[in-house]
């Protein structure tokens, strides 16, 4: 199923400012559930997550721009979820 992000090329930048942060708030959302159910002390299965979900990023690509784009846009969406899984994880160890 393709995901086609429709968003105002005026505000392109609050927008997708606000996507971003939008997503990272549900993915931490998301972890701490799952370390409710999981716990902390082993973050193996967190960690497996982390760089599943990071290769599955590298692995994306868009169509109808220039591939330089792409390539730095694809680098910036996997560089910020990298420091998405990171920053949860300090968050969900400091609350132990």
């Amino acid at each position: 199923m393709a995901f086609k992000l429709q968003y105002s090329k005026e505000n392109a930048e609050a927008e997708l400012g606000t996507i971003v942060i939008a997503y990272h708030e549900a993915l931490a959302a998301a972890l701490k559930a799952l370390a409710e159910e999981k716990g902390t002390e082993d973050l193996a299965w967190f960690d497996e997550l982390h760089q599943h979900a990071v290769k599955t990023a590298k692995g994306t690509s868009t169509e109808g721009i220039p591939i330089e784009v792409d390539a730095r846009s694809v680098r910036l969406g996997f560089e910020t979820l990298d420091q998405g899984f990171k920053s949860i994880r300090v968050s969900l160890l400091k609350s132990e």
